[in-house]
């Protein structure tokens, strides 16, 4: 197994299991777990050290899978998450535009009520 690889546990094998049950390319399911496309594939047959390890998990009912794929790529997720954060700080910079025109509406009207003697 690769060293980057992640390690699979009987939840994961379980999820895994749903998915192949529920008709999701494996290449998929192997990118969902990033994991080698070969453990999926063992975990479907039965077959080598990871398909024998799991052979007694039952597969996970379907409303505990995750969505069908396929997945965004790594440079989407960054791209995602760039986008996010971007517009997370154009939204901090309105609301301090807006609260300071607030602050700004609150002091005309106390001028104005002190003005008509209120």
């Amino acid at each position: 197994m690769d060293e980057n690889e992640r390690v699979i546990d009987d939840h994961m094998a379980a999820l895994i299991k749903g998915m192949i049950a529920r008709g999701d390319r494996q290449s998929d399911i192997a990118a969902c777990f990033l994991t080698n496309g070969g453990r999926v594939s063992e975990i479907n047959t039965g077959n080598a050290s990871t398909g024998k390890r799991f052979a007694h998990v039952r597969p996970a009912p379907s409303d505990q899978l995750p969505p069908c794929g396929p997945y965004p790529s790594p440079y989407e997720l960054l791209s995602a998450i760039s986008a996010v954060w971007q517009a997370r700080v154009a939204l901090e910079h309105t609301k301090e535009k807006i609260e300071a025109a607030i602050q700004a509406i609150r002091n005309a009207e106390q001028k104005m009520h002190k003005g008509n003697g209120k």
